[in-house]
């Protein structure tokens, strides 16, 4: 009896990917939603909370801002807290957790412990971002949800940054996966510059 060449004896029995199926399991950069997320929603956010804290040191430095600038501390502050929200309801419905455990290769397995972070600190208060970012990106009638989410519970401020953080922490530890992975398929056209 032969072996058959196609069949890896040592991933048959360890039930280790062939270098093939890691390529399989590692979607192409571009087709990864995980780094879809990242890119369209959590750098929006990003960039949102930067010019915000951006106009509040200026505002802290000078005593106040014009009116412009009032302006813009609102739009940068309600839309760094609607790209959140948008990044943690995609964070959900990926259902990360199991997409990093099942979909990913076998290295993907050491961000559970991040991805179970993020559960835990968006079930304290995911559904009022969600509202939040309801009435800042759809016509509201009032302002009553923004209102409740800062006054039913007035550390949510600091939990919204604390969640930036921990995405960031996420996101950043997922692209380096990523990054390595492409190195070790050579799938130079994929590497990020």
């Amino acid at each position: 009896m032969t072996a058959n060449p196609e069949i890896n004896p040592v991933s048959t029995i360890y039930r280790l990917p062939l270098k093939s199926d890691v390529t399989q399991i590692l979607p192409h950069r571009d087709k990864d939603a995980v780094l879809t997320l990242y890119a369209h929603y959590f750098l929006a956010s990003e960039l949102m909370l930067k010019n915000y804290k951006k106009l509040i040191a200026k505002r802290n430095q000078r005593s106040r801002l014009s009116q412009n600038d009032e302006v813009q501390l609102s739009i940068y502050f309600c839309t760094w807290l609607g790209f959140l929200a948008v990044t943690a309801e995609g964070f959900k419905k990926l259902g990360i957790r199991r997409l990093v455990k099942d979909a990913r290769p076998p290295d993907f397995v050491e961000l559970i412990p991040k991805a179970d972070e993020l559960g835990k600190l968006l079930k304290k208060h995911d559904d009022a971002l969600r509202k939040f970012r309801n009435n800042v990106f759809h016509l509201r009638e009032s302002v009553e949800e923004i209102e409740r989410f800062f006054y039913e519970q007035p550390n949510r401020l600091e939990w919204a940054e604390v969640l930036q953080a921990a995405f960031n922490k996420f996101f950043s530890a997922y692209r380096v996966l990523c990054q390595v992975h492409y190195v070790i398929e050579n799938r130079k056209e994929e590497m990020f510059k």
